[in-house]
């Protein structure tokens, strides 16, 4: 699902980023992403990490699939070995009644996705 995100999701995404920081260069790396087949390079450390670790954190309505594709790219970082300020575990039940409110295919995809990681 994260590889058939909209430049619209894209940029609504890297505009996560915090003010001063490079919301272009945010999109340029998801971009980069998404032609990576989903995995991060290890020069994608800040950008984009920053604004996927972020959209993966909260669910802000009305922007369901950017949560999801979020949550999807930062559980393959960190099947890739990415360290994340978020514990997998934890964020599972901080988020839970966000994903529980999901439509039925998103929520589906992403507890599929943190099954298929171990958590």
């Amino acid at each position: 699902m994260a590889l058939t995100a909209s430049a619209t999701e894209l940029a609504w995404i890297a505009a996560l980023c915090d003010a001063g920081d490079d919301a272009p260069r945010h999109l340029a790396q998801l971009q980069a992403v998404q032609q990576q087949g989903g995995r991060l390079s290890e020069t994608q450390e800040w950008y984009p990490f920053e604004v996927i670790e972020r959209g993966a954190s909260h669910l802000h309505p009305g922007h369901e699939r950017e949560f999801v594709i979020c949550v999807l790219l930062w559980l393959q970082a960190l099947a890739q070995g990415r360290a994340s300020s978020l514990d997998p575990h934890l964020h599972l039940d901080d988020r839970a009644m966000d994903i529980e409110a999901l439509p039925d295919a998103l929520r589906d995809a992403v507890l599929d996705a943190f099954m298929a990681a171990g958590y």
